[in-house]
């Protein structure tokens, strides 16, 4: 993948002629930017050039693209003065404000002659916009996530516990992939209705509700899916679940069929809530119906309420609308779509192919 990541480098650039120099220290961002897998390191850009930052244990370690510098220090000292070095004469300085510190800042600027820039919004949006090998990564982490929950599914049994199929998941997940996105969920019966159940000790009875929602990575792209279904009901055999699932499904096919480029996060929002609201379940959802994936799991846009971002071609979109019913149980489905310019497309139907490159031409 790096030999895409510097069109997501030079696009990052353009925008120094708002700020003296870019810093990015979130180890998810250094990914996405020169391909370096490491949980600490500072990407500086300047128009000088672009510059890395690392402990030298990562050295041999990563490849960066050949227009990145590597900068290996020594101790948090040697760091500091590198970067202050690297920086030279720069005064604005454009960060990411969710990842770096007030102790950061402090030790950057002691006597307050530095001014630090949120450009939250410009990483944001470059980094949700995914090339067509990292579109490819994550539709493998997209079918590892898939294999996992049918593995999972699987393993049911009355009397298994919620935290033994948890352990079946990561099973899969971490055989098959660099590990998983985030802790997995596994609910049974009236836990379905809460919407990030940690997985306990309760134990699973015919005619429970199951929900499970699980995500593999695959070249640091994270996968999100979430399924919901019956156990050991036979058919019509428990109708206020089969009516809940039918809704949602209504919901999660709503939300599709308004996902395209040039919607609104609002737009698609409101799409899969009309269903939900017909039938009676406004107030039993969630204000928010999914998100972007990339080097995270959650990345804007966020699709909820009175959002108006607009996804663009090269994002893939996590749609998982949801009713939940306290002390009744709940349904949520998702599934992982990448957005056409007319359509959207479930992943796993997605060839690589067919679609451009977009990282460059969406970031400008």
């Amino acid at each position: 993948m790096a030999d895409l990541r510097p069109d997501r480098l030079t696009a990052l650039r353009a925008h120094l002629a708002e700020v003296d120099a870019v810093l990015i220290t979130a180890p998810y961002q250094l990914r996405a930017f020169c391909g370096a897998e490491v949980s600490a390191g500072t990407l500086a850009l300047t128009p000088q050039g672009s510059f890395l930052l690392l402990d030298p244990r990562y050295h041999d370690a990563v490849t960066a693209p050949a227009q990145v510098d590597i900068k290996p220090y020594a101790n948090g000292p040697q760091r500091l003065q590198t970067l202050r070095w690297v920086l030279g004469g720069a005064r604005r300085i454009g960060v990411y404000a969710q990842a770096l510190t007030l102790a950061e800042m402090d030790a950057l600027s002691p006597g307050d002659e530095l001014c630090f820039v949120p450009i939250d919004g410009v990483l944001d949006r470059l980094t949700s916009l995914l090339t067509h090998s990292e579109i490819a990564s994550l539709q493998r982490a997209e079918t590892v996530t898939r294999r996992a929950l049918e593995a999972a599914f699987a393993a049911l049994r009355a009397g298994v516990s919620e935290r033994e199929i948890r352990q079946v998941l990561l099973g899969v997940i971490e055989r098959d992939s660099e590990g998983p996105a985030f802790a997995p969920i596994v609910a049974f019966g009236v836990r379905t209705a809460l919407p990030h159940a940690h997985p306990s000790v309760a134990t699973l009875q015919p005619g429970d509700l199951v929900t499970m929602d699980a995500g593999a990575v695959v070249d640091g792209l994270h996968a999100d899916l979430t399924e919901t279904r019956i156990f050991g009901a036979a058919p019509g055999q428990d109708p206020q679940a089969q009516a809940l699932l039918s809704v949602v499904r209504c919901a999660l096919d709503a939300a599709r069929r308004a996902t395209r480029a040039g919607a609104t996060a609002e737009e698609i929002d409101e799409s899969a809530r009309a269903p939900i609201r017909e039938a009676g379940f406004d107030k039993q959802t969630l204000r928010g119906i999914g998100h972007a994936l990339g080097y995270q799991t959650h990345q804007p846009p966020i699709l909820r309420e009175h959002a108006q971002d607009r996804v663009q071609v090269g994002q893939v979109l996590a749609l998982e609308p949801g009713v939940y019913l306290p002390g009744v149980g709940g349904v949520r489905l998702e599934e992982m779509v990448v957005v056409g310019e007319t359509s959207a497309m479930p992943i796993a139907e997605w060839q690589s192919a067919a679609h451009p490159s977009s990282a460059a031409r969406g970031a400008q």
